[in-house]
């Protein structure tokens, strides 16, 4: 009876020690499982938070390209047009000119429009937009001043901005246009968003191409 009892005992701590090892495989399954469901709701949240900053990006973009399209549209004849490079970057600039380049309704205003890229204190750009009432020289060599609060940035956290213009006599793209007494067919401009692969293009038509004033 002894020796009988005994190896029962002996069976029983057997057990008892599949009974661990089990209890040790389930916690290390379910940790693993747990893990990748956390690693999933991660990725899910960063992706959706990436899909609404892109989202919000392009309307700021879509919101641009409808607004630049609109004035350019709807330019008087008597405007006068011409570029100019400030630190490697162009700038435009309209003589004659309603202030309809934001959406601030300033109301029936004239003058001098810049629309210009602007540093950022991250090194990106702001493209931004200076509205001067009233007739002004040639601004092609005068100097913006850096003080003037008038800037109104239209979209930010630009990398790199191009512009580009097509002259109808020429049938030519070129990247400055310094003739005041003729306007060009299309205005295209090239900018990538930081934050973004790939670069964002948009051509406006300028129906009008009689000279100015």
């Amino acid at each position: 009876m002894k020796r009988i009892c005994h190896a029962r005992a002996v069976v029983g701590d057997d057990r008892a020690g599949y009974l661990l090892l089990e209890v040790l495989l389930a916690l290390a399954v379910l940790s693993l499982v747990v893990g990748m469901i956390f690693q999933m709701i991660q990725t899910t949240l960063k992706i959706t938070a990436d899909i609404d900053f892109l989202q919000v990006e392009q309307r700021k973009v879509d919101g641009l390209f409808q607004l630049m399209r609109r004035n350019f549209s709807s330019m008087p004849g008597t405007a006068v047009f011409q570029t100019r490079e400030a630190n490697g970057l162009t700038q435009l600039i309209f003589h004659h000119t309603p202030f309809n380049f934001t959406w601030v309704n300033a109301g029936a205003i004239y003058g001098t429009v810049i629309i210009a890229p602007r540093p950022q204190a991250d090194g990106n750009l702001a493209l931004s937009i200076l509205q001067e009432p009233g007739d002004q020289p040639d601004t092609r060599n005068a100097n913006i001043e850096e003080s003037k609060s008038g800037w109104f940035p239209l979209l930010s956290g630009i990398e790199s901005i191009k512009w580009r213009f097509f002259g109808e006599q020429s049938g030519k793209w070129i990247a400055n246009w310094e003739d005041t007494g003729t306007k060009p067919t299309l205005v295209e401009i090239n900018f990538k968003l930081a934050g973004r692969n790939h670069t964002d293009t948009c051509v406006f038509r300028w129906p009008v191409t009689q000279s100015g004033p």
